[in-house]
């Protein structure tokens, strides 16, 4: 359930952000000039920052998402990864 809350806070930040990068493009605002490279910024790299997330949820969980490296396999080659890098760690 907790995801599913995620999943719509990231849906609708995302509309927000594009939603409000075309009002200030569309109507006279002052600064428009500092606001919009900004906006433009942050529609590029808010979807990226919550990917960037949800990778490091599966990894610490060792649970396999969307963002896994492997989303469609199975779970052998995420655990071998883990199990190496917690004995590296051990060392």
């Amino acid at each position: 359930m907790l995801k599913r809350i995620l999943a719509i806070i990231g849906i609708i930040l995302i509309l927000a952000c594009i939603l409000t990068t075309l009002a200030v493009a569309v109507l006279p605002v002052p600064g428009k000039s500092v606001i919009m490279p900004v906006m433009i910024a942050l529609c590029v790299f808010l979807p990226i920052i919550i990917w960037i997330a949800l990778w490091m949820v599966s990894f610490v969980t060792g649970k396999q998402n969307i963002a896994s490296m492997n989303p469609e396999g199975s779970n052998e080659i995420f655990e071998k990864d883990i199990k190496e890098n917690s004995e590296e760690s051990d060392k």
